[in-house]
């Protein structure tokens, strides 16, 4: 048999095992951080919790890349007015126990930008918890729904705080 040697094990983003792991870890958590998506039983909340999810991946991707500031962010708005239903009980507790794990790979990138997000991934990990508690014991209230809403809108001013501004990317 000819040719090189290649190291065994999965490569992402061109990198072979044993080059850089951490790296890697945050491609595969950005990967899986963008495929997350509860269903907290409103529109306006899934919307809010997938532009969040969606922000996070791609600082996941720019820590993952060694960025020194990551790259501008897309502005994603959720969807709003359809019928409101039961949150999907399971796929909040999935999704915050993901986030919260994930959260450990991005804590000791040395950006700061990095730690805040980690710091968001977590909260936004408790707020889904939150919520599958609450629906354990019947329907969300309206009440419910406003403070769920106001903890996502906060969490997204944060993550846009945490990132260093780019021209024409300031959305209030």
């Amino acid at each position: 048999m000819t040719g090189s040697i290649r190291p065994s094990g999965p490569t992402e983003a061109g990198l072979r095992t044993g080059e850089d792991t951490g790296a890697v870890a945050l491609v595969r958590a950005a990967q899986e951080v963008a495929g997350l998506a509860p269903d907290l039983g409103w529109s306006e909340a899934s919307g809010l919790v997938e532009a969040l999810l969606d922000g996070i991946a791609h600082v996941l991707a720019d820590a993952a890349d060694g960025r020194a500031e990551p790259r501008p962010q897309p502005v994603v708005v959720g969807a709003i007015g359809a019928p409101d239903r039961l949150p999907d009980h399971a796929g909040c507790r999935a999704a915050a126990g993901r986030l919260r794990s994930l959260a450990r790979s991005l804590e000791t990138h040395p950006a700061r930008w990095a730690g805040d997000t980690a710091s968001i991934m977590t909260d936004l990990g408790d707020l889904l918890d939150r919520v599958a508690d609450r629906t354990r014991s019947g329907a969300l209230s309206r009440a419910d729904k406003g403070v769920v809403l106001r903890r996502l809108h906060s969490l997204g001013r944060r993550l846009r705080e945490a990132l260093p501004a780019h021209p024409g990317q300031d959305v209030r």
